[in-house]
């Protein structure tokens, strides 16, 4: 019998309401006096632990105690890109349909920053406007490093899009290195490699930005890292990491020791540094997290809720900007004390008046719960009809049965 990970399905799932908190919390001008803010600002960990997570589940479900991967790559593109792409669609048009009545243009895009300052936005003309929403789209704008995604969290999407289509073929070939530790070590530094180069030349524009932070490519380190920790795991070498637990405190302290000086440096050190800690430098405490987490049961009464939650990750990921625009939007509304009515009459008049409120941070806490609920409620209602009727079509009654463990891997 295939063994359960439900304390990965309940990172996963803290891990995504993690980032929901990351890309929100930071929009409260008065969260700057919050104390310890700067454990709130560590997004690129979670994005890169949730790479690495990938790696591990899709190695544990599809190749197991095997040295062979379990059915064709037909069958995996098809299950893995009808759930990752079903997710982006609906996401991005609810994206859409906020952004309109936000009076949020398409054709004014972000500019990738390392700055905390706030979005330097530009205006695209029709053509490159045109090329920008096809990306992102298709889920290739991460190809394209000068301009953030329009659904902010899809770049995630589209990196997790390039590791699907090379896990079939690189995954039998790194389970099968012997020395694991050795390559993990190797792939470490090569992915310190670009932003220790960048931060020497002093790579800070736009290009090098969005290169460094979301290419694919460079990002590989941390889904083979996944994969080869899978590996170690089958092999039985990480079993000493978290045989006793004293030494789980050791691994704990281990995490909290690197969480707490990257998030310090993040906020407080030079600019350097969020090269650094956003790309390579959190990895082997990411590592071992996840062997941490390796170790650990729920209870059995537990499992099915805590497969629901981590299932629910990549949902919370597509749905959680444009319910924090809708979220803003309300309480500003709120604050102003104008009715929805009157404020539809006179929408322009509205909109520009609510730029100049400050919302209050009250509706934080409910925010984030809605969220998570509305995401289960998303991912099983809507996700998975649609993602099933399309594997339906795509493969024969047999292949088209969920696979385990995966569905936000």
């Amino acid at each position: 019998m295939k063994e359960k990970f439900s304390v990965l399905d309940l990172l996963r799932f803290g891990l995504a309401l993690y980032l929901t908190l990351f890309h929100s919390i930071h929009q409260y001008p008065q969260s700057r006096d919050l104390p310890l803010i700067e454990l709130a600002g560590m997004g690129g960990f979670v994005t890169s632990t949730f790479f690495v997570l990938s790696g591990f589940i899709l190695a544990h479900v599809y190749f197991h105690e095997s040295a062979s991967m379990r059915g064709s790559p037909r069958t995996f593109f098809v299950k893995r890109l009808s759930n990752l792409y079903v997710i982006h669609f609906i996401g991005l048009l609810l994206f859409f349909a906020v952004a309109v009545v936000s009076t949020h243009a398409v054709t004014s895009v972000a500019l990738m920053s390392l700055d905390d300052g706030p979005e330097q936005m530009i205006a695209l003309p029709p053509a490159a406007t045109a090329l920008n929403v096809t990306l992102n789209v298709l889920l290739l704008q991460v190809w394209s490093p000068l301009y953030g995604s329009i659904n902010p969290s899809s770049w995630s999407l589209a990196v997790l899009l390039f590791f699907y289509l090379i896990f079939p073929f690189a995954a039998p070939r790194l389970l099968a290195v012997r020395k694991k530790r050795a390559l993990l070590c190797l792939l470490w530094g090569l992915y310190l490699g670009a932003p220790v180069l960048a931060s020497a030349l002093h790579w800070y524009g736009p290009v090098a930005v969005g290169t460094i932070l979301r290419n694919p490519v460079l990002r590989l380190p941390e889904f083979f890292g996944g994969i080869l920790l899978y590996g170690m795991y089958r092999e039985g070498t990480l079993a000493p990491i978290a045989s006793t637990s004293g030494r789980r405190v050791v691994a704990l302290l281990f995490v909290v020791c690197c969480f707490v000086p990257g998030a310090w440096l993040i906020a407080h050190g030079p600019l350097y540094w969020r090269y650094l800690v956003h790309n390579g430098a959190m990895l082997p405490a990411e590592l071992v997290l996840i062997a941490l987490c390796t170790s650990v049961k729920v209870p059995e009464k537990c499992e099915r809720l805590a497969s629901r939650l981590g299932n629910s990750a990549l949902s919370i990921f597509a749905i959680h900007a444009p319910l924090f625009m809708l979220m803003i939007k309300a309480t500003k509304l709120l604050s102003m004390g104008v009715s929805p009515i009157e404020c539809a009459t006179h929408f322009a008049a509205c909109a520009a008046a609510s730029k100049e409120i400050v919302p209050g941070m009250g509706g934080l806490p409910l925010y984030l719960i809605a969220t998570a609920i509305a995401a289960v409620y998303f991912q099983e209602r809507l996700v998975v009809p649609l993602r099933d009727f399309v594997r339906r079509r795509l493969l024969s009654a047999r292949h088209a049965q969920a696979d385990p463990d995966t569905a936000s891997a």
